[in-house]
């Protein structure tokens, strides 16, 4: 069996800047901590990437907030997630693929993820990030798709979303969507 680990968008808009929150920024150390048990095959990190043009896209004109605008501090991985990802894996190692998306789900990943399964339908795919009822459910159901017979967990403390409600409302629904939470 693979075992497969996708941080979804922990970069520092999400976590302490422009659309940053407090419950976001406590799931740092939780997704640190499971990088650290070093049980995966493959780590696979999305970056939301977004361009100078943000207000004038369709999710711009939904959420006028810029953020994760590509190269800026905002954009970034955040530091203490890239280094238990670097110390554990080696950033620079096959073992680690860092992925830019420029809306919610990443369609790359899937494809990536498909890949994996192809070879082997015994497939254990991990979930941790932000924000779980916008870009983790999206991400875990594009999985779903790709790989409907692979093994989806998501690990609930060490995602979060807007607000607690959010959070929750999105880990039911990934539930009924025959997705593990834990």
């Amino acid at each position: 069996m693979k075992k497969i680990l996708v941080i979804v968008d922990m970069q520092n808009d999400f976590l302490t800047g422009a659309l940053g929150n407090a419950e976001c920024q406590k799931t740092i150390p939780a997704v640190a901590a499971q990088v650290r048990t070093g049980d995966y095959d493959k780590v696979f990190l999305t970056q939301d990437t977004h361009t100078a043009d943000y207000l004038n896209t369709r999710e711009g004109k939904n959420l006028p907030v810029e953020h994760c605008i590509e190269g800026t501090e905002g954009w970034k991985v955040n530091a203490e997630v890239l280094s238990a990802v670097d110390e554990v894996y080696g950033t620079a190692s096959e073992k680690v693929s860092i992925l830019t998306k420029p809306t919610f789900g990443s369609v790359t990943l899937a494809k990536e993820l498909e890949a994996f399964y192809e070879k082997d339908k015994d497939l254990h795919i991990d979930f941790v990030g932000v924000c779980t009822g916008i870009c983790v459910i999206s991400n875990v159901m594009l999985a779903k798709a790709y790989c409907p017979e692979a093994e989806l967990r998501v690990l609930s403390d060490a995602c979060a979303c807007v607000t607690t409600q959010s959070h929750v409302q999105a880990l039911e629904a990934m539930k009924l969507c025959q997705v593990l939470v834990e």
